[in-house]
């Protein structure tokens, strides 16, 4: 239910306002309806033109017959003669409102404590202290168990010693209750604390109904004045820029070392860059755990942590989350720096976290094309696998709770790269072989795509040069092998930087999603069966798996449920820039979801 009122006190008429070419209010029924979390969603109004927006947009609306002070009576009268259990209130000035915030508050009701629930809420961590002091922005606090105690809108709880790092939760306006709790709060007169805080959770809360609440993180823009419609406009205009705009002013990693034995400078690197009582963190591959040689190789000081990243799985956004969230209740303020060192994994990871710790929400809203607004901590990428490019990338390829895709923007490439080919020795031949093909790809692919241009193509040829000299030929040393494979990571990185990658890209993101295949490896069992679109890629590229006798996994399809490959298909299709780099603006034309289920069914 999306209770809508037309004459809001703060910004009379905003649910009827241009957002992106549509209404507001429409804008959120449509984005509530696509979470496919409901069986029916209603607008509830009491105003003619925003019944007549819905309704003449096709979608479903219910006119209120009484007056009402809030939402939640306005909801209570509409679903009072519904056979419902749950009813979820989607606030009508949140057009961002995503799955991942309702599905968090539906899935209170899973728990083992669901049947002594009467509703549940959502709250998100806040850090900044003009935010907590903040009238507008409802605090809460909760027991133990996450179980509401009180809402104010003053900083609760007040922090009578200033060193005390307790954390603040902002209230989320997302409720999802029981029908019976929200028929007994339109039926209790309004009390004492809610008409003094004008919080409608405090009446639920005085006559002893319990309120669960859950934790997100994700942003959300509420239309409360013109200067939020503008912000959300400016959102809007962002998603919808294509990636292939005639000219881009993309930055670079600044300062690069290259060499064998170049990792002895890191100390000296770090300490132009080290901040008074602020810890340098790395994420370590956790590979080197037990490497005592290596680490001992690393100077740290003072409070500096090492954190040993496990890469059996590709990394998650859940995981950069859960990173940030330790960081922010472990140091007081922020880290000197963030310093990544491993393959892509661990790479992208320490980009995502660099960015996280100065951006608020979850690393999922981030994902897309140009999302992150505030400058990243510095951070610091030393590759110990060469191949993937993440070292010179402006993305870090994460996977979501909905979809694999990289937060690709201005901030995300690294303020500093050691490139040191003695770091790759002793690299399994199989991973050594997935990760420069993965490069070998990345050259395919930029260079047949609709966005090449001069300065793509010049890395990319280069990169593929080099490609072909490593895994065709027999006339390199050890150590001119690591060098040169370096290298054209580093090209073929830069290749995609003006450009994009393409099919086999776009399919091994699906492929990732659902089986949790290592990204290396799945371009390779993708590439391998796309004649059809890279025939002389493809066809070199078999001559190399032949060469170095590399076995491509087989039938990793083969008993997938159609759900599973449902599921492949749509994050393989949400990924328009690769696949308007492959075939062109009008792509959509040869792939079909029947397409890639027939090219998934090859795998």
């Amino acid at each position: 239910m999306i209770p809508a009122r037309y004459g809001a006190t703060r910004f009379p008429g905003k649910l009827m306002q241009d957002l992106g070419g549509q209404s507001v209010i429409l804008t959120t029924y449509q984005a509530t309806v696509k979470t496919g979390l409901f069986e029916e969603v209603y607008v509830v109004t009491d105003s003619d033109i925003i019944y007549d927006e819905i309704a003449s947009n096709g979608g479903k609306v219910i006119r209120s017959i009484r007056e009402h002070d809030c939402g939640t009576d306005r909801i209570a009268e509409a679903v009072e003669p519904l056979d419902i259990d749950i009813v979820v209130n989607v606030q009508g000035d949140e057009p961002f409102t995503n799955r991942e915030g309702l599905e968090k508050v539906l899935k209170v009701f899973e728990g083992e404590d669901a049947e002594k629930i009467d509703l549940a809420s959502l709250m998100s961590e806040i850090s900044d202290w003009k935010e907590i002091n903040d009238p507008n922005t409802v605090k809460v606090v909760v027991d133990q168990e996450n179980f509401a105690l009180y809402f104010s809108r003053s900083p609760i709880p007040y922090p009578r010693d200033k060193k005390s790092t307790v954390t603040f939760y902002k209230h989320k306006g997302i409720y999802a209750f029981r029908k019976q709790a929200i028929l007994d709060f339109y039926r209790l007169p309004m009390s004492e604390l809610e008409a003094t805080e004008k919080i409608e959770c405090l009446r639920f809360l005085e006559n002893g109904k319990n309120i669960k609440m859950s934790v997100s993180n994700s942003r959300s823009v509420e239309i409360d004045t013109p200067e939020d419609l503008k912000r959300a406009n400016l959102l809007i205009k962002k998603s919808k820029q294509g990636v292939n705009r005639e000219f881009r002013n993309f930055p670079m990693v600044p300062k690069i070392v290259f060499g064998a034995g170049s990792f002895v400078q890191l100390h000296d690197i770090l300490a132009e860059q080290r901040t008074e009582n602020a810890p340098f963190i790395y994420l370590i591959d956790a590979v080197f755990e037990n490497n005592a040689p290596f680490l001992n190789r690393i100077k740290t000081e003072g409070s500096d942590e090492i954190i040993f990243i496990s890469t059996e799985e590709e990394p998650k956004t859940s995981q950069v989350d859960a990173l940030v969230s330790r960081l922010k209740k472990q140091y007081d303020g922020m880290p000197s720096g963030i310093i990544g060192i491993g393959g892509g994994s661990v790479m992208d990871l320490a980009k995502a976290v660099s960015i996280l710790l100065t951006n608020p929400g979850s690393a999922a809203d981030y994902q897309g094309w140009d999302l992150v607004e505030n400058k990243a901590v510095y951070h610091v990428g030393i590759p110990t696998i060469s191949g993937t490019g993440a070292e010179v990338s402006r993305t870090c390829v994460l996977c979501g709770p909905e979809r694999k895709l990289g937060i690709n923007s201005d901030y995300t490439p690294f303020d500093q790269v050691i490139l040191d080919p003695e770091l790759t020795r002793g690299v399994p031949k199989n991973q050594w072989f997935y990760t420069g093909m993965d490069c070998y790809i990345h050259c395919i692919e930029s260079l047949h795509g609709t966005f090449l241009n001069a300065f793509s193509q010049s890395y990319g040829e280069k990169a593929l040069e080099l490609c072909k000299e490593l895994f065709l030929s027999d006339t390199l040393s050890d150590s001119e092998s690591r060098a040169k494979l370096m290298m054209a990571s580093w090209h073929g990185g830069m290749s995609i930087a003006y450009s994009q990658v393409g099919v086999a890209h776009a399919m091994s993101y699906g492929l990732s999603y659902v089986l949790g295949t290592k990204h290396g490896i799945g371009n390779c069992i993708v590439f391998d069966k796309l004649e059809e679109f890279y025939p002389e890629g493809v066809a070199l590229f078999k001559e190399m798996v032949q060469k170095h006798q590399i076995e491509i996994p087989e039938g990793v399809c083969k008993n997938l449920s159609d759900q599973q490959i449902d599921k492949m298909i749509e994050v393989a299709l949400s990924l328009g820039p690769l696949w308007e780099n492959a075939l062109g603006a009008n792509w959509k034309e040869t792939i079909t979801p029947q397409k890639l289920k027939s090219i998934y069914l090859k795998l």
